[in-house]
């Protein structure tokens, strides 16, 4: 009997930046809230109103990496023009085994920062500075399947697979 894995807890990560890990840096990442641009459709024959999402098209996305304390890191991400790298291992609980198995999880980004929070100064403490970035390209790979892929510059949005804006490309 064939068993699901359920995704129970990110096990670890690491960030990386055009190549550069940035080991201890970021303790954690909140990742960008995909919310399609709509618009309100109404007339004859419809009761009421529809939000209609125009497919591929979304609102400002962003990410926020959350650091342990300023530090050159903070600074290098903060600076940084292009790709960013999260690559994560899933904790997955096999039913029919009760085995726990792990699968890679990774996230890219592109895009520029446009929030320094530099956090406190803090005797004895963290001070939790924050750089929060304008994401305009990102793809989420898990167990190696690309699941999410969003490019706004060139009208990509591939989602489970499905490339959801080739036709409207292919017209234009």
């Amino acid at each position: 009997m064939a068993g699901y894995k359920i995704p129970t807890v990110l096990n670890n990560f690491n960030v990386y930046g055009n190549g550069t890990k940035f080991i201890g840096v970021s303790s954690e990442t909140t990742l960008p809230n995909l919310e399609s641009i709509t618009e309100t459709i109404e007339g004859a024959g419809i009761s009421g109103e529809i939000e209609e999402a125009v497919q591929g098209a979304f609102s400002s996305i962003e990410t926020e990496d959350t650091f342990t304390n300023l530090s050159k890191e903070y600074f290098r991400l903060a600076s940084l023009n292009g790709l960013v790298t999260y690559r994560g291992s899933m904790q997955v609980l096999n039913t029919s085994t009760q085995v726990n198995d792990f699968v890679p999880v990774v996230v890219t980004t592109g895009g520029r920062a446009k929030n320094l929070d530099l956090g406190a100064f803090k005797k004895g403490g963290k001070g939790e500075p924050k750089v929060t970035r304008e994401i305009t390209y990102i793809k989420i790979t898990i167990s190696n399947e690309v699941l999410l892929e969003l490019d706004k510059f060139n009208m990509i949005f591939k989602l489970n697979g499905v490339d959801l804006l080739q036709k409207v490309r292919s017209q234009i």
